[in-house]
């Protein structure tokens, strides 16, 4: 899939079984060879990654490499939260470029933007 859809404009958004967990599903079958395929299949890709990923040593160590971007973020854990509220889970985000890009791009304003000009003036 990676291999035939892959162009400078592709986009994989990518969400395997967490590392160590893999028992958690029934008749899932991703074992650490599958992991490691899976970020070799994505290392030389002409589009762009993003991988989550539970934050663990053995996934830090397997996605170390030149080029990708390896991103710590919390969530809040969605079991857990019966028993404990507001508890957070480490997660990684891991891409092959810096995440923050977005936050440079161009916004598409709306009519219902209030942005101003550098003369004053409202834009529509």
């Amino acid at each position: 899939l990676i291999r035939q859809y892959d162009r400078p404009v592709s986009f994989f958004y990518c969400d395997p079984p967490y590392f160590a967990t893999e028992n958690y599903y029934k008749d899932v079958g991703f074992k650490t060879k599958d992991h490691i395929r899976l970020r070799d299949s994505l290392m030389d890709i002409k589009g762009k990654f993003l991988v989550s990923y539970n934050d663990c040593p053995e996934i830090r160590e397997l996605w170390d490499k030149p080029n990708i971007h390896i991103e710590e973020i919390s969530r809040l854990n969605n079991l857990a939260q019966r028993y404990d509220g507001g508890c957070q889970y480490a997660e990684l985000l891991i891409s092959n470029y810096d995440t923050s890009e977005r936050l440079q791009a161009v916004r598409q304003l709306s009519l219902f933007d209030d942005e101003t000009d550098n003369f004053g003036g409202i834009i529509l």
